[in-house]
């Protein structure tokens, strides 16, 4: 008996040593990320400062890199924040952004469009092929955009320097509506302030006809929605068709540059927006394309208003915004409060972010008065009132201020304000 109870100890010891050494220890914590916040020289946050995880606020100092200005953190949590003032028209804007420490990065704004000298080019021309019925459009860079009649000589304004990609379309009137139906564009035109484009003639063998397809939009509100196609190029980044009107349901045709006509990493989109039925509400859509063909755009529900609550009150007012879950935005969600004409203080959250504190999109404005050179003038005081404005975001494009596109990407977006009473 001994010999059987001295066996079946040693299995269960064996047992109890096999499954203690089959488990595997806890993973090691991530390695400090070092996050880098970059932007063009002169568009630089006045003040920024960064939160690793839960801890304390920090203040970054900037740094000049490769011409750029840069705010950098070394950040061990998988999550963080980041704070920054920016002041603008006679107000400071105070915006706060959780998310991942990669995520942090979107906030930054580097586009070549505008890095570089501030200046700008006033280009000339004249537009021929065109009926008494017909006028024309021309577009360049980004901004520059100019109504042309044959006879009468034409200024683009706010021309950037370098190269840049110059879109005219010859539009038509048909009865009640316009029609867009010929189309020029030129590549990578730099030409000196003051000079004059070669004569744009749609009658000419460079004009072409755009391509059409159709466009179903879906979830518009009672007054209906609108309709544009965007060009982006490496020298274009404008919208060049607009169609308006549309009820829900509809199916209306889109103008678009045909697919033989874009050289590769050109994009275009088709964007959508509509007054929601909830007041001061807005629903916007983008599908990002290049191959010209039937698309539905679906714009998503009403911003379900968030709770918002007083935090504290001194040394500066705190609030609080608890969002519903609403799976059509489930990427970011925003938060903005506006004091009287002189402060602004926003708070965003990432899904990243909100997925780690039990996946909700709970805003709250951080006390930052402990963070070296932060000005309580910048934040909210107690006041009698205030505007908030929320907006969420889904789809699958990045995030941030620019993010890269590609073919296929989607985005959708809402936004509603109202007024409190903290």
């Amino acid at each position: 008996m001994k010999t059987i109870r001295s066996a079946l100890l040693g299995l269960l010891l064996t047992a109890c040593s096999d499954a203690m050494t089959s488990v595997s220890p806890p993973p090691p914590p991530p390695p400090p990320a070092n996050v880098s916040v970059a932007y063009c020289s002169g568009r630089e946050p006045m003040w920024v400062a960064f939160q690793d995880g839960d801890g304390t606020w920090t203040r970054a100092l900037p740094a000049t890199v490769n011409g750029t200005v840069v705010f950098q953190a070394n950040i061990s949590s998988s999550r963080a924040g980041i704070a920054t003032m920016t002041p603008a028209s006679g107000f400071t804007f105070l915006h706060v952004l959780y998310g991942a420490p990669e995520e942090l990065e979107t906030l930054g704004y580097t586009s070549p469009r505008s890095c570089g000298p501030p200046s700008v080019k006033t280009l000339l021309g004249n537009v021929a092929g065109l009926d008494s019925n017909e006028f024309a459009i021309v577009r360049a860079g980004s901004e520059a955009q100019s109504l042309a009649f044959p006879g009468i000589e034409f200024e683009l304004n706010v021309v950037p320097p370098g190269p840049q990609d110059i879109l005219a379309t010859r539009i038509t009137h048909l009865g009640a509506r316009d029609t867009m139906t010929k189309i020029i564009l030129r590549r990578g035109i730099d030409l000196a302030d003051g000079a004059t484009l070669p004569l744009l003639d749609f009658s000419a063998t460079e004009a072409f006809v755009p391509a059409t397809a159709n466009i179903s939009l879906a979830g518009a509100g009672a007054g209906g929605a609108a309709i544009s196609t965007r060009l982006i190029t490496s020298g274009f980044n404008s919208t060049y068709g607009v169609v308006t009107g549309q009820d829900i349901g509809t199916i209306r045709p889109y103008f678009a540059i045909p697919e033989g006509q874009l050289l590769p990493g050109d994009l275009q989109v088709l964007n959508a927006s509509g007054h929601g039925a909830t007041p001061n509400s807005v629903q916007s859509a983008s599908r990002f394309f290049r191959a010209v063909q039937d698309y539905t755009i679906g714009l998503g529900a009403d911003v379900v208003p968030p709770t918002l609550t007083t935090i504290a009150t001194s040394p500066t007012l705190r609030l609080r915004a608890y969002f519903r879950n609403q799976a059509e935005y489930s990427r970011e969600t925003s938060i903005s409060f506006q004091e009287d004409s002189t402060r602004v203080v926003s708070v965003s959250m990432t899904q990243d972010y909100a997925l780690q504190i039990g996946g909700v999109y709970d805003l709250v404005i951080p006390e930052l008065t402990g963070a070296a050179g932060f000005q309580s003038a910048w934040a909210l005081s107690p006041t009698t009132s205030l505007r908030w404005s929320a907006a969420r975001i889904g789809g699958t494009l990045g995030l941030g201020i620019e993010p890269v596109p590609f073919d296929g990407a989607t985005f959708r977006g809402a936004f509603i304000s109202d007024v409190l009473t903290p």
